[in-house]
């Protein structure tokens, strides 16, 4: 049995001391005072970091708080943002922050103490990485920092050297081909491995492809790319490097290039809507590209590129003739890597 906290004040403490937060000492009406913000402003940006709703007189906020509030005021007050550009990256950092801290728990295997077994007792565990060599939390801290200043400098460099007189970008969707049949008859370990390994493979190979990954919709990833051919190079990529690991469905794209719309990292426009289209019309293995601004692509020795006879009448699209393409049989697509991809391996 551990022989940390045990006591609900005992447990709170010991929550702060990890997270190194100082404990709250201020109320709502504290905050307002020291900062000069309306409470109902800074309640706004506080619910849409996804922090749980305060009464006014409860005790719940600490001077880091009040430093956060009084830097957003100066800087809505001085015009480089408004208060709905606020709001918009709140709720960004919102829904990534929790899915991230909820991943590094787990890699840290501090559960919720929901069974039996004293291993994994969360007290337990959090007495043992306390007293490890590291700061594992204040190391999760900086590289989370280093990470996003690297990120920052890639994003800077690209908006500095991008051609601003080419329209437009290729968007691209990768979907697990039977998924939901694939659920049916797995077990919930066999689910996580299937998505675990393709999220770890989607942003391995977007990447290295220069692209970036918008975001994972279950068993489906949603991408950009500068240009169309890297993006049929990765999805292609993407499809060999998953054929390797067993167990893992068949992987299809669609895949359509032109302008859209960036909103808080996500993208929008038609061309979102038509290569999500293209996915549900491409076969398991290949990938579905408008034949319109793709008959380049027939050119290519690489690849295998068919002009698929029927028309689809995709919704919200109209009748859209398309190409079907895989990768000549003899040509890799893949990365160069270190060795035959297993279960063990996937992002090698």
């Amino acid at each position: 049995m551990s022989n940390g906290p045990s006591t609900p004040p005992e447990r709170v403490a010991a929550a702060y001391r990890l997270a190194q937060l100082d404990e709250p000492t201020l109320r709502r009406s504290d905050v307002a005072q020291r900062t000069g913000v309306d409470p109902a402003q800074s309640v706004r940006w506080w619910r849409a970091l996804g922090f749980a709703t305060v009464d006014d007189d409860d005790i719940a906020f600490r001077d880091a708080d009040v430093e956060v509030v009084r830097q957003l005021r100066v800087l809505v007050d001085s015009g480089i943002v408004d208060d709905a550009d606020v709001l918009r990256l709140a709720r960004l950092m919102s829904s990534l922050f929790s899915r991230l801290v909820d991943a590094q728990l787990d890699v840290l295997e501090l559960g919720v103490g929901a069974d039996d077994d004293p291993r994994n007792d969360p007290e337990r565990r959090l007495e043992e990485l306390a007293a490890a060599d590291v700061d594992i939390f204040a190391f999760m801290e900086n590289t989370m920092a280093y990470v996003w200043r690297r990120h920052l400098l890639g994003a800077i460099g690209h908006r500095l050297t991008v051609d601003h007189t080419e329209q437009g970008r290729a968007v691209a969707f990768a979907d697990l081909s039977g998924f939901a049949r694939f659920t049916k008859r797995a077990t919930a370990d066999e689910i996580a491995f299937v998505i675990d390994t393709f999220e770890a493979v989607a942003f391995d190979v977007v990447s290295s492809h220069e692209g970036r990954v918008v975001k994972l919709i279950g068993d489906e990833v949603l991408f950009v790319v500068d240009t169309l051919d890297d993006a049929v190079a990765a999805g292609l990529a993407l499809i060999e490097r998953l054929e390797r690991v067993d167990g893992i469905p068949p992987v299809h794209c669609g895949i359509a290039f032109g302008p859209t719309i960036t909103v808080g990292g996500d993208v929008f426009g038609p061309t979102v809507n038509l290569a999500s289209r293209l996915t549900k019309v491409a076969r398991p293995g290949s990938i579905a590209v408008p034949r319109e601004g793709g008959e380049h692509l027939l050119e290519r020795d690489d690849l295998d590129v068919r002009k698929v006879r029927r028309t689809y009448d995709l919704k919200g699209i109209g009748r859209t003739s398309i190409l079907a393409v895989r990768a000549e049989p003899n040509h890799d697509t893949t990365d160069d890597t270190s060795g035959d991809e297993r279960r063990d391996a996937v992002t090698a």
